[in-house]
């Protein structure tokens, strides 16, 4: 008795963590397939800067493409902006020549934090300042910070969601629609 109770505990357990994981992948479809094709508006009043140091720099929003990484207040700081990893993502797209822009648009409680990561990590992507969190309220963008990434077409249209930072296989995707031949999965 004793014996078939534990293997039928062991079985729900398994079906539990089953539809569980399965329900997740749903949810993702569904996340993704609701963000495709939306267009990105951007806020008129963003301060672009460089290690806290303003920077003008209009025509990054003009680009064939753009990488629009979200950065707001919740969780840490250093976990979510991964400097290094991105620096090393544009020094490879700059080294493809592609029409991409890298857009770092941050709603955060210390801004002086960021500057200082930044430094740290030699990261020259600029960060526009989003002080009255303007883009969160014109999109609704995902809460999931692994969602608050995209990659974006020239009319700000979204054509894949999802943080390439440290994500090889992302990453290559990211480069494959940005027509980066040889970009294999």
């Amino acid at each position: 008795m004793k014996k078939a109770l534990s293997i039928l505990l062991l079985l729900l357990s398994v079906t539990a963590i089953l539809t569980s994981c399965n329900r997740r992948k749903r949810e993702i479809a569904r996340l993704v397939k609701n963000w495709q094709h939306k267009e990105i508006l951007f806020p008129d009043n963003l301060e672009a800067k460089i290690f806290g140091r303003d920077t003008v720099c209009p025509e990054l929003f003009k680009k064939k493409y753009k990488i629009l990484n979200y950065i707001d207040t919740t969780g840490c700081t250093a976990c979510q902006t991964k400097f290094y990893e991105w620096q090393l993502r544009k020094r490879e797209a700059d080294s493809l020549r592609l029409d991409a822009a890298f857009l770092f648009i941050a709603t955060v409680e210390f801004y002086e934090e960021l500057e200082t990561l930044q430094q740290i990590n030699k990261c020259k992507i600029p960060i526009f300042y989003d002080r009255e969190g303007k883009l969160m309220q014109l999109n609704r963008l995902p809460i999931e910070r692994g969602f608050q990434t995209f990659l974006l077409d020239s009319a700000n249209r979204v054509v894949l969601i999802g943080n390439p930072a440290t994500n090889e296989k992302l990453w290559k995707l990211y480069l494959k629609r940005m027509g980066v031949h040889g970009a294999s999965l």
